[in-house]
C-alpha cells in the first residue's frame, strides 16, 4: 500500500509565512522601541560638561524630517559656551527621532514629535557629526570654534 504525503495549500502556507513576518515585525518594533526608550533624554558626559556654568546658553532648535535629513545640516557653537539644543522630529522620521551628536556622548529621543532639549558645554574644537543612533539619516555637522 501506498500512502500519500498530505498536501498543504497555497492558502494555508500563505498564512502560515505571513503570520511569521507579523512576529518578526513585531519584534523589530519591540526591540526599537526599547532601545529608544533606554536612550530617551541621556545626557552623558565626554568631551562636554553638563554642569551649568552661571553663562547664557545659546538656543539652536533642530528638527528630524521625514526625507532621512535634518533642517540644519550644519551648526555652529563656541567652545566652552553652554549650548541648550531644542530637539524635535516628524513623527514619521523613524529612527530620526533619536538623535545622536557622536564625539561629544549626547543624545535624546523625541517622543511623538514633542521637543526635547538637551543642554551641554562643548570642551573640544572640532567638527561633531549627528545622525540617528542607527546612522540611516542623512548626517549633520555640529562645528565648535574656538
Amino acid at each position: 500500500m501506498m500512502t500519500e504525503k498530505p498536501k498543504i495549500s497555497t492558502t494555508t502556507l500563505f498564512l502560515v509565512m505571513l503570520a511569521i513576518a507579523v512576529l518578526v515585525f513585531a519584534g523589530l518594533v519591540y526591540a526599537y522601541v526599547s532601545a529608544a526608550n533606554s536612550t530617551a533624554n541621556t545626557q552623558k558626559s565626554g568631551n562636554v560638561i553638563l554642569q551649568p556654568t552661571g553663562e547664557k546658553p545659546t538656543d539652536i532648535y533642530l528638527k528630524a524630517l521625514s526625507t532621512f535629513s535634518y533642517d540644519k545640516q550644519e551648526i555652529t557653537v563656541k567652545k566652552g559656551s553652554p549650548v541648550r539644543l531644542h530637539f524635535s522630529a516628524d513623527p514619521s522620521a523613524g529612527c530620526g527621532r533619536q538623535l545622536v551628536i557622536y564625539g561629544l556622548n549626547v543624545s535624546t529621543v523625541s517622543k511623538n514629535g514633542e521637543e526635547q532639549i538637551v543642554e551641554f558645554t562643548p570642551q573640544a574644537e572640532g567638527t561633531f557629526e549627528y545622525s540617528c543612533g542607527m546612522r540611516m539619516m542623512k548626517p549633520g555637522k555640529l562645528v565648535v570654534v574656538p
